[in-house]
């Protein structure tokens, strides 16, 4: 029976006030209760496209805090499953039963079991609100890792939902949700399905194909409107970030923020807060767990967390390094490596005094980085551009991101100057 969490998604009570127009299709998505699994419909090329007017509707709100503490942490209804483990993937999310509800009839709320997280930095998503939620089937554990990702077993599930408000400085009010991205841990590795919310917020149905979302505007921290076209991407489209190359230089897709590094940190469970690593291994969902020396990475924003060396190279870990490490593509062929493991001090391979192998004309520079000059430097004319062709990353965004700009440029800054050849 499905039970859900008594805390607010915070998607509660949205009235839609003006009209969406409907998406147009295209896509031929796999009927209900099908897995569509590696063979499902592959993407077409061109996405459909969401031509309607915004929702100017009224608070979907956000996160409010205070979930259930989950007295049920056993066997929640979470979808259908084969015996060797693997998820049917349903046309609609909400056959997967992870959540109840929805955005418009009160809130979207995550069953009991569907543990919902948050990560000590997030990714950048054109500055998209995303709420987050991890199902490990009962009977199944995750194992700890201290520097990699969680090793979650078949079966497990990982859900981001993403919405925006009407205007950032008042998240809570006028919350339009587009998508929830799901994860799922099949025996042959992990496969990604976007799941597309209607204009009335009632429904989310798989989009395997993707979608564009015309003209959505919201109004940033600083006051200003911005207006842009927001990508649901496809399922190939997914694989993007999400892939890696393993021993045999096949590419395989990864989950990106389930490390040690970015869960440690409390989330309030039942109106208490509560470490969320701790959490799972009291539920009985995760082994291995040491008493101390858990690696934390910081909040990237908050000066007092960390320096900011180590701030401004965990924002670039948690945005570029899925594709700038060792064993991805993009790692391989340009051979700069963001990620915290493979970067620990500043060298050639983090960009320093590096000239790029295919960045093009027209990218700010001749180097990646050049210490002491942002302006000059490759790496943060990417991050800072909206370009197409030119921005980083190359999918994710149509935005750009103004404080992570500032941090990666104030981080240059701060490198003792001196002259790139």
């Amino acid at each position: 029976m499905r039970k859900p969490y008594s805390y607010g998604l915070g998607l509660a009570a949205v009235l839609l006030t003006a009209a969406m127009a409907s998406c147009s299709g295209g896509e031929d998505p796999p009927p209900p209760g099908v897995d569509a699994g590696s063979n499902g419909t592959e993407d077409s090329g061109t996405l459909p496209v969401d031509s309607g007017t915004p929702d100017a509707g009224v608070d979907a709100g956000v996160d409010s805090g205070t979930p259930d503490a989950g007295d049920d942490a056993g066997t929640p209804d979470a979808g259908p499953g084969l015996p060797d483990g693997s998820v049917v993937i349903p046309t609609s999310l909400a056959d997967l039963g992870l959540f109840t509800g929805s955005p418009a009839t009160g809130g979207l709320q995550p069953v009991q079991g569907n543990i919902p997280y948050e990560l000590t930095t997030p990714l950048f998503s054109d500055y998209a609100l995303k709420f987050r939620t991890l199902y490990i089937p009962p009977g199944k554990t995750a194992a700890y890792r201290a520097n990699d990702l969680l090793d979650l077993p078949v079966g497990t599930l990982i859900t981001k939902t993403f919405s925006f408000p009407a205007d950032l400085r008042e998240p809570e009010k006028n919350v339009r949700v587009i998508e929830t991205r799901v994860l799922v841990r099949q025996p042959g590795g992990w496969e990604a399905y976007p799941y597309f919310w209607n204009a009335e917020q009632t429904a989310a149905t798989l989009a395997v194909g993707g979608r564009v979302v015309r003209d959505i505007e919201l109004i940033d921290e600083a006051g200003v409107t911005r207006k842009f076209d927001y990508l649901v991407p496809s399922k190939n489209q997914c694989s993007m970030c999400h892939h890696v190359l393993d021993s045999s230089q096949n590419q395989v897709l990864l989950p990106i923020g389930v490390k040690a590094r970015y869960l440690n940190r409390d989330y309030v469970y039942g109106g208490q807060p509560a470490n969320q690593l701790q959490y799972l291994a009291d539920l009985g969902k995760l082994t291995g767990l040491p008493a101390s020396n858990v690696p934390r990475a910081p909040d990237a924003f908050n000066p007092a967390e960390a320096e900011l060396g180590l701030r401004a190279r965990t924002y670039l870990d948690i945005n570029c390094a899925h594709c700038h490490r060792e064993n991805a593509t993009a790692g391989d062929t340009s051979r700069m490596f963001l990620d915290l493991d493979s970067t620990a001090t500043l060298n050639l391979n983090m960009g320093v005094c590096k000239r790029p192998g295919s960045a093009g004309s027209g990218v700010g520079g001749e180097f990646d980085i050049v210490p002491g000059d942002h302006s000059v430097s490759i790496l943060w004319y990417r991050l800072h551009t909206e370009e197409s062709g030119k921005m980083m990353p190359q999918i994710g965004r149509a935005l750009r991101h103004d404080q992570g700009s500032s941090l990666i440029a104030d981080w240059i800054d701060s490198m003792p100057a001196r002259s790139c050849k």
